[in-house]
């Protein structure tokens, strides 16, 4: 039997976040063993960086002729060799147990500089196939223990292929995604796609993959929108929440919903936490949106029955390099209801221009 498009992409990308997962439970540990002072933003700088090498070296030594784009450089490590020094003790001793894959692994300290630096100095574009990366997406909240995300993506001529988000401290036992509820003695959840092939859900762990379970569709959505479940982020300052919250009062749903700091674990509580819809509306023209943000988990939606545009209706260009350019804010929604959101969001913007 012939195999599935883009499956060993796709498994590579799942082992290698679930190691990464390993890595930064790992250091939530030792900040709970007192190995970091509790206002020491040390914690999250060494897992951004041991993730990030562990990521691109995982997906370089399958596919050696990928591009990357990431969020970090390895200069600040260049910079303090103490830094440097716990980051390498990370990446060189996390592994997979009894894994049907070897996954690659930086050989020395140097490689594994140049390794974080393929992703932090990568420019993306529209052509060829490019892994969009984000080590570690909510830094804050993953200070405080609470959800953070490790994101995974091929985008091949400007579009998702794949995408897979690790989630190490989700847990869905409440039925919605909240920063404090988590999974404390485990390694949380992990959601992946293929374009055209659906989406799936399974619990991580150290060694082999763990069986997965289909995600069904979102279906249309309320038909009432007064009913409809907004997610957003309150503590971000970059987006118009004042605006969001006009919409919701347009159509006479409650505002704000679920909260949530990381913008991967946004789209995860679409997906899985009984969310409806979440807009973006900049308060600045040129804010910028970095593509490591939205890459992969935007297809996981896409996959599961959402659609996604900007405020404009235009698909989202992951072409367009390390920035989402050619977009202007951003709505996900489940597809009964996308439309209708978009011309509300769009009616109040044109009254208040």
């Amino acid at each position: 039997m012939t195999p599935a498009p883009y499956c060993h992409e796709r498994l590579i990308a799942e082992l290698a976040v679930q190691r990464a997962a390993i890595l930064t439970k790992e250091v939530l540990s030792s900040v709970n063993r007192g190995e970091f002072a509790k206002t020491d933003a040390t914690p999250v700088t060494v897992a951004d960086f041991a993730a990030q090498a562990l990521l691109i070296s995982a997906i370089r030594g399958a596919f050696p002729s990928d591009r990357f784009v990431g969020e970090e450089d390895a200069d600040a490590l260049r910079d303090n060799a103490a830094l440097r020094q716990r980051v390498w003790g990370l990446v060189a001793s996390t592994h997979l147990c009894d894994s049907e894959v070897l996954l690659a692994t930086p050989a020395s300290v140097v490689d594994m500089l140049e390794t974080i630096d393929l992703g932090g100095r990568g420019t993306g574009g529209p052509e060829g196939r490019i892994w969009m990366l984000d080590p570690i997406d909510g830094t804050a909240s993953f200070l405080r223990g609470e959800q953070y995300a490790i994101s995974l993506a091929l985008i091949e001529d400007g579009k998702e292929k794949v995408g897979v988000l690790g989630c190490p401290n989700l847990s869905l036992r409440t039925g919605r995604v909240q920063e404090t509820v988590v999974d404390e003695r485990g390694y949380g959840l992990m959601l992946s796609a293929v374009r055209g092939q659906g989406a799936t859900i399974r619990p991580m762990g150290t060694r082999s993959l763990r069986p997965a379970t289909r995600i069904e569709g979102l279906g249309e959505g309320p038909i009432e929108l007064k009913d409809l479940h907004f997610v957003d982020s309150s503590q971000s300052n970059i987006w118009w929440h004042e605006k969001v919250g006009e919409v919701a009062a347009r159509v006479g749903a409650a505002y704000p919903g679920t909260d949530l700091w990381s913008s991967h674990m946004r789209y995860v509580a679409l997906i899985v936490g009984g969310g409806d819809v979440q807009l973006r509306i900049p308060r600045r023209r040129m804010t910028p949106v970095y593509v490591w943000d939205h890459a992969g988990i935007q297809l996981i939606f896409t996959e599961v029955g959402g659609e996604i545009t900007d405020l404009n209706g235009k698909d989202i260009d992951f072409g367009s390099g390390r920035e989402l350019t050619n977009n202007w804010g951003m709505l996900a929604a489940k597809h009964g209801v996308h439309s209708r959101i978009l011309n509300v969001a769009n009616e109040m913007l044109h009254e208040n221009s």
